[in-house]
């Protein structure tokens, strides 16, 4: 999951859990149901690796100023779970902050729901998903702001 840092106020620009778009050799996740979530290939814990908003994609910890000036970062050990009920949590090792919520994916796509904190909750995002055919990498692709954003998480 990307965050998007608009002073004071955090906002998510998210997943793009995750943020700008990459393919690093990803595939289409075809390999679960549709709106399927316990036989996802996304359950379990990633960690994000890479970062990239519009063509330039940067290895994580790293940020991003966007065209309204607003930051978009990731730091080292940025992680997120997608749980087999449904549920996701994200977290942000930078700060002492995680995002939780729930999670769907139909086919290629992946539909969030935050429920907290307070910032994002009630926001419902719709991003592209691509799993490596070893299943190891997942690329999380999504546009904030007229804005592309691809976040890549590998396994942890």
């Amino acid at each position: 999951m990307v965050r998007k840092i608009r002073a004071p106020r955090i906002f998510f620009a998210t997943a793009g859990l995750l943020v700008a778009h990459l393919a690093l050799g990803c595939v289409s996740a075809t390999r679960s149901s549709p709106n399927s979530t316990t036989s996802s290939p996304l359950i379990g814990e990633w960690r994000q690796i890479t970062l990239r908003v519009a063509d330039e994609s940067k290895a994580c910890p790293t940020y991003f100023i966007v065209a309204d000036g607003d930051q978009i970062s990731c730091s080292g050990h940025d992680t997120v779970e997608f749980k087999p009920d449904g549920t996701f949590i994200a977290k942000f090792s930078g700060r002492d902050l995680q995002a939780v919520g729930s999670w769907r994916q139909n086919g290629s796509t992946l539909l969030i729901s935050f429920a907290a904190p307070a910032e994002v909750a009630g926001i419902n995002r719709s991003s592209t998903v691509e799993v490596s055919q070893d299943a190891k990498t997942i690329t999380i692709k999504s546009n904030s702001d007229n804005t592309s954003i691809a976040e890549t998480y590998v396994r942890d």
